[in-house]
Formats: C-alpha cells, structure tokens, sequence
C-alpha cells in the first residue's frame, strides 16, 4: 500500500473527476493510492472512470468494490494484484450505490485507506486540479515537521491567477477568516508555510493516525460544515495544521454545491446557518450559544435582505426558523438538506 492514500468523492461530476484523476496520474509522487467514492451518481460518471483508467494501462492499476467490501479493506487477491501491477496510480473505485452526503461519503474512502494501512489520508475535492508537485510538498512538510498533523496548500480559482485561500483562522465569534482570500497570486507568498487553525476539505493532506485518534468527519450534516468542525475539534485537541505556499491547487469553486443547491435557492442558505448554529451549540456555553446566535442572525438577516430582496416578513420567517431548527435539531439530514436547499420561502 502507497503511503498516501487520496479521497475524492463523485456525485454526478465525471468530467471534473477525470480532471482531477488525470492530475494525480501527472504527480511527481509515485505511486499514489486513489479512492474515489461515488455517492450513488445518476449520470455516467462510473463509465467515465473507468474509460479514463483504461486509457492509461502502463500507468494505472484498478479495481471496484462496492461499500461493504471497501470498508473491509477490500478483496485480498485485489489488493496484491492492484500492488504487483507496479503503477504510477493505484485506483480503487467504491459504488456507494446512494448519495450519502460529502462527509459519510468521505469516510467510506478514509475507512478504506485506514484500513489498508495508509501513512497519509489526501482529502480532495472532484473539482480541483493538484499541481504535479503538490502531494510531494505537502508530504515532505509533514515528514520535516512531525509535530504538525495536517497540510493545505495555495488554493487558487481554477483557470484564474487568484487566491481562493490558504486556508486560514477560525475565529472567537463562530467564523473563519481565510487567508490570502481573493488576493491576486502575485501578492501572496510561493514558498515557505505559515500555521493555520482552519483547513479545508477540498485539499488537505493529514496524517492517518489524526482519523484514528480524533474520528472521522461529522456525518451530522449531510452537506457542508465537517471541515470547519474537524477543524475545531483539532484546535481542541491542540493538533497543529499549516499551509503551504509551494503546494499549488486549482479549484472550480462552486461546482458541487451548485448541483446539490442551486444559487438562487433561499434554502441554501438557510441549510449553511443552520449547520454552523447546530455545530457551535456544542462548542459554546449555552447561555453564550443563544446570545451568539441572535448577534449572527441580527447581522445576517438584513444582509439577505438587502442581497435578496426578501420582505421583512420573509427575513423574519427565516430568522424564526433557524432559531427553533438550530435548537431542537441534532443535525441536517439528506431529506432536510435536499428539502431546503431547492426551495424557497414558501417551506417555511
């Protein structure tokens, strides 16, 4: 088993994925263990894998495993033939057969990887592009500095020189700060790595052992949030995480929460608050919980407004709603998110 073992999960998103595969294939680390997990797509995306692996014989290996078998580890005689073909990729495609949302999708790859024995859990996003030197750099830190747990990189727009973050800081008022956000790629350091509290799960190199000491990703929230909380509960835990600068990733920023929510869809915003008060509540002293959200909600509200259109019926429907769900829910469910995020007003 490589080393490093890299989670991508595709829900209707064949194109990005191969986009994604193909840059892993061009890494300067090899060879690399990728798991893609496809959380039960409706289009052609396993076709499209698997057309692209076998357009490279010399150069990947891969075998299919349904959810149950990944989870084991996979099939023994899979396993050693997957390891003696001797290729640059080594592909494991799981079929998850339903869309079990990013985080409980995630961890059927990370399952997987842990499992077989992985040194190095690469969380990706389908839609990104790695640069070829990019997995090697963000290994190569962690190896130099065993007292940090994880690693992103300069994540830039897909085809723009601009920042897309650095990753960044979480906050004391249940926010992020990103860093080097929307700054344009000649002002923003191209070697050398800074600390972060805050590390994105669309490229995040961590260390297997963070998984098995720490847990896995949320699965509370169907869509959204399990890296902002995985990244609390590493603060927390007083694990150490950095960024970069010379592990360059490209991202086309949006493409998989637009097929899961479309942009013009209230509940898409509703499902965003409603994830960070049900997270926060855990993370904060109830009585502070309640006056923090009422400050948030006290801001957020007639940003919406103003951006939206809404009336101020509508804010306050809103507002009401997130007040009561953020207090009775455990979590967001898929029915929930699905519900919420593609409609408007009239599900309150």
């Amino acid at each position: 088993m490589p080393s490093i073992a890299a989670v991508i999960l595709n829900w209707n998103g064949a194109p990005d994925t191969v986009d994604c595969l193909e840059s892993l294939r061009l890494q300067t680390l090899r060879p690399l263990r990728v798991i893609v997990v496809d959380n039960g797509s409706r289009d052609d995306s396993l076709v499209r894998i698997d057309a692209w692996a076998k357009d490279h014989p010399g150069d990947v290996s891969a075998v299919s495993y349904d959810r149950a078998e990944a989870e084991a580890g996979g099939r023994p005689a899979a396993e050693q033939e997957l390891a003696k073909h001797g290729a640059g990729v080594q592909l494991v495609v799981v079929d998850a057969k339903e869309n079990l949302g990013f985080a409980a999708g995630s961890n059927v790859g990370v399952r997987y990887a842990l499992y077989t024995g992985a040194g190095y859990v690469l969380l990706l996003n389908n839609d990104t592009v790695v640069a070829p030197e990019a997995v090697s750099r963000l290994s190569g830190f962690l190896t130099d500095h065993p007292d940090y747990v994880g690693a992103t990189g300069q994540i830039r727009y897909f085809g723009r020189r601009v920042i897309w973050n650095c990753g960044g800081d979480l906050t004391w008022f249940g926010s992020r700060r990103y860093l080097f956000s929307e700054q344009p790629v000649e002002s923003t350091p191209q070697e050398g790595w800074r600390r972060i509290t805050f590390i994105t799960g669309c490229a995040a190199l961590f260390r297997a052992s963070v998984f098995a000491q720490n847990g896995l990703l949320s699965e509370r929230f169907f869509f959204g949030e399990e890296d902002y909380e995985l990244s609390l509960r590493l603060k927390r835990a007083n694990c150490r995480l950095a960024c970069c600068f010379d592990a360059v990733v490209q991202h086309k920023v949006g493409s998989s929460i637009d097929r899961a929510a479309p942009p013009g869809a209230l509940g898409r915003y509703y499902i965003y608050y409603l994830n960070r008060f049900i997270d926060m509540r855990d993370y904060y002293p109830r009585p502070i919980w309640w006056l923090w959200r009422l400050l948030s909600l006290s801001f957020v509200l007639p940003r919406l407004k103003l951006s939206r259109g809404l009336s101020w019926r509508g804010v306050a429907l809103l507002g009401r709603r997130l007040l009561h769900d953020s207090a009775s829910l455990d979590g967001v469910t898929r029915d929930r998110f699905e519900t919420a995020s593609q409609r408007g007003l009239e599900w309150l």
